[in-house]
């Protein structure tokens, strides 16, 4: 009985049925293409490229590949690719590509690569602690190249970007200056007297008025006509002028 068996199984591995489970030559004559890693990584690369082209990023830029894709074996047939990015680019992170493999225009299989997407701008940081509401002097930043983490134009590059505006927190020394850490300075203080300015009829009238409420330029705040007592609101246009909306 158990020589029998074993006559069998013998047989079995000399016969095509055999060669078809255990391998030999046939994974080769099933799937004589193959799609290799470096093709699908340079394929992930060549999509992460375009994309940074059609955003109009012309930053330094450097992309890392994070996990290395296997080799592909194919059937037969006419081999094309087509590559995307799903949603919007993450600058500092982790990019999948999504790459599907065509077999005679059918989908075959689907693969991801992941790659490191970092950018880099010349871009005002500052030499100094920077407090809040103080204006801040040229020689207070400097340019540097950093890696941009947010996507496009978060950071400012020029000293002129910086000019007649103030931390609206606490900045670092050494941290990049970002277009959201500053504001205009307060031009009108509470209290002080202002020129009310409104359009009637065509016609601009202006009148006194004393401020209720600090402001910055281009906000909106309260303020008291000094004849009638009335209080109103207006935008500040600056440091002495109001124009009531």
């Amino acid at each position: 009985m158990l020589w029998s068996g074993f006559f069998c199984l013998l047989a079995l591995g000399f016969s095509p049925r055999a060669e078809a489970i255990y391998g030999g030559n046939t994974q080769a004559e099933v799937f004589p293409q193959m799609v290799s890693s470096q093709k699908l990584a340079g394929l992930a690369r060549q999509q992460l490229e375009l994309e940074l082209h059609k955003c109009g990023e012309d930053r330094r830029h450097v992309l890392t590949l994070t996990t290395n894709p296997t080799n592909v074996r194919l059937p037969a047939g006419k081999v094309t690719f087509e590559s995307e990015i799903s949603g919007t680019l993450r600058y500092g992170g982790v990019q999948p590509v999504h790459i599907s493999i065509m077999v005679d225009q059918k989908l075959y299989r689907r693969v991801i690569c992941y790659y490191r997407v970092q950018v880099f701008e010349k871009v005002l940081v500052a030499g100094a602690n920077l407090p809040l509401e103080t204006a801040i002097s040229p020689s207070a930043v400097h340019v540097e190249e950093r890696e941009v983490t947010g996507g496009k134009g978060r950071y400012l590059t020029k000293a002129e970007d910086i000019a007649g505006r103030v931390p609206v927190r606490y900045i670092r020394m050494g941290q990049p200056i970002e277009q959201n850490m500053l504001q205009n300075p307060i031009v009108v203080h509470s209290g002080a007297p202002v020129r009310l300015l409104t359009n009637y009829n065509g016609v601009e009238v202006s009148a006194e008025g004393v401020a209720l409420q600090k402001g910055r330029i281009g906000e909106v705040i309260k303020v008291r006509n000094a004849r009638s007592a009335k209080t109103l609101r207006g935008k500040v246009i600056d440091a002495a002028t109001v124009k009531i909306e």
